[in-house]
């Protein structure tokens, strides 16, 4: 089973609870009694740090993107594929919607145990966002926003 089907959306705000866990919204869990391993990568969002939790699908169709384009050097693409992996950590999110967070990655994104962590819905992925990162990813998305209601037609 991977990552429930529907769009993984919108910005929740959580604590980490002692042992480095934070609790995903009820429709971004596995159905009762599953777990679901994901990835969880190193990454910047618009140049902001974010731990990105995805699925093994997903990761490697990133793994895929970076081996395939053609446009940089082999050796250079074997260099980032290399660093994908050493940046990334399988981690489980369990039934009850608990996704464990290693404490070294944690503490090296400005995670604290009983501390908030916010969680931003990417689709088919999530991010998880440091308290002292947040307002600059919402300042950088709302500038990519504002660009996009001009060039967007629903009519």
């Amino acid at each position: 089973m991977g990552v429930p089907s529907q769009s993984l959306e919108g910005v929740v705000e959580h604590k980490l609870d002692t042992k480095y866990r934070v609790s995903v919204p009820s429709a971004w869990r596995p159905a009762s009694g599953q777990t679901v391993q994901l990835r969880l990568l190193k990454w910047k969002h618009l140049k902001v740090p974010v731990l990105r939790a995805m699925t093994q699908e997903a990761f490697e169709a990133v793994i895929e993107s970076i081996a395939s384009n053609a446009e940089v050097a082999p050796g250079v693409r074997n260099a980032q594929k290399q660093a994908v992996y050493a940046g990334s950590e399988s981690v489980t999110l369990n039934d009850q919607g608990k996704l464990a967070v290693p404490k070294k990655t944690a503490q090296a994104h400005g995670l604290e145990a009983g501390e908030s962590v916010h969680l931003f819905g990417r689709g088919a992925a999530f991010d998880l966002v440091a308290p002292k990162d947040v307002e600059e990813l919402r300042e950088k998305e709302a500038k990519i926003l504002e660009d996009l209601y001009d060039s967007v037609d629903f009519g």
